[in-house]
């Protein structure tokens, strides 16, 4: 299962997403994916103002912010199970 986090430099939602999402690393396995959108015209001109954005398996899963419930029930949903003890 990927994670892929939509994000660009200087951005200090960014690192909170990024920081937000590693933690979740801890109790699920997945694959984390950090894109800089500004490296993608295409996706500079869809997303620059509009990160950081989070997607589980493609989904979106949190925008601008972490939301630790919905992320962890998509996080389920495509397969990641349950939390680790």
């Amino acid at each position: 299962m990927v994670v892929r986090i939509l994000s660009r430099p200087g951005c200090p939602l960014c690192d909170e997403m990024k920081a937000a999402v590693e933690v979740f690393l801890m109790w699920y396995g997945f694959e984390v994916k950090v894109v800089n959108v500004l490296e993608d015209a295409a996706l500079a001109a869809e997303y620059a103002e509009t990160v950081p954005q989070a997607f589980v398996d493609g989904r979106l899963a949190c925008k601008y912010r972490m939301e630790p419930a919905r992320f962890a029930r998509m996080l389920e949903e495509a397969g990641a199970g349950r939390p680790r003890d």
